[in-house]
């Protein structure tokens, strides 16, 4: 079932406000789609759109509509509007990137690799700085990590132009020596850059690509969602949390002295765990018919 079919919206003809000020047609297959993608069945899917069709403005931004459509999930399934919040999770790991690399590490290391952090390795003509070396079984991986704030920023060719040239510097070398080469963001990728991608090898990992371990699935079997994922928490606290080193819901239960430095009231840090907990619990599905 799509958008289209169950008729949700046909008749509306509205434009959305994107996040660098441009407006474009409202698609609600565009909607239906990401629904779908965060593991709403056609049924979830459906009620959440309807839910939004008589809220929708001419003019509406994406946030807002992004806002709407997260909380309408919240009220039917918890679960399902955190893998769709996931994208904006990403994007609160910042100001800096160190915690993107950890949260990166992480991944490879759920896939069974031994991780290093920024490694400087000497290459034919010059040293370079590698976010992250990956090793297993005789495998051994480079990844760079790129984290924006910004949800529109689109990394452009230029960013896989430069790091092949890295990647062919360090292979000549035996410290160098790599099996693949990735690159990981938290947006998206150009046409181009993907294009250059696939043509010279590098494994491209962002928004927009089908690799891991930047995906939906990898991330709910393994439990590694981000701190960020959670509601019970401000920003600042988020911040605070990750600057400690917890990036991960699961380090929140894994190690109880992180929420206990927030010095939370008792009633406020339960509900933070229990949260916590429904995230990282694949049990939690939502009961209906597709």
């Amino acid at each position: 079932m799509t958008a289209r079919r169950h008729g949700a919206f046909e008749h509306r003809r509205i434009e959305v406000r994107k996040s660098d000020g441009q407006r474009e047609a409202y698609a609600p297959d565009k909607l239906w789609a990401s629904l779908r993608r965060a593991g709403a069945s056609d049924n979830l899917a459906a009620a959440v759109m309807t839910d939004l069709e008589p809220r929708l403005r001419d003019g509406i931004s994406t946030g807002r509509l992004y806002r709407m459509a997260h909380k309408a999930l919240r009220h039917r399934s918890r679960r399902t509007a955190i893998n769709y919040s996931l994208k904006r999770a990403l994007l609160e790991l910042g100001p800096s990137g160190f915690p993107f690399e950890q949260f990166c590490g992480r991944l490879f290391e759920a896939m069974g690799y031994r991780v290093q952090y920024n490694q400087s390795l000497q290459g034919r003509c010059v040293r370079h700085e590698v976010d992250i070396v990956a090793e297993r079984a005789g495998e051994r991986l480079f990844a760079e990590c790129k984290f924006h704030n910004r949800p529109s920023y689109r990394n452009d060719v230029k960013i896989p132009l430069y790091l092949h040239a890295r990647s062919l510097d360090l292979a000549a070398t035996p410290q160098g020596r790599h099996d693949a080469f990735w690159v990981l963001s938290n947006t998206p990728f150009s046409a181009d850059a993907l294009a250059y991608g696939a043509c010279e090898g590098l494994i491209l990992a962002g928004h927009n690509t089908d690799h891991y371990p930047l995906t939906r699935g990898l991330i709910d079997q393994h439990g590694l969602h981000p701190v960020t994922c959670l509601t019970r928490l401000k920003v600042a606290q988020k911040h605070q949390l990750i600057e400690a080193g917890a990036v991960l819901c699961r380090d929140l239960l894994d190690r109880p002295g992180f929420l206990q430095a927030l010095r939370l009231e008792d009633r406020h840090g339960e509900r933070i765990r229990e949260e916590a907990t429904q995230i990282l619990d694949r049990g939690q599905t939502y009961q209906e018919s597709a």
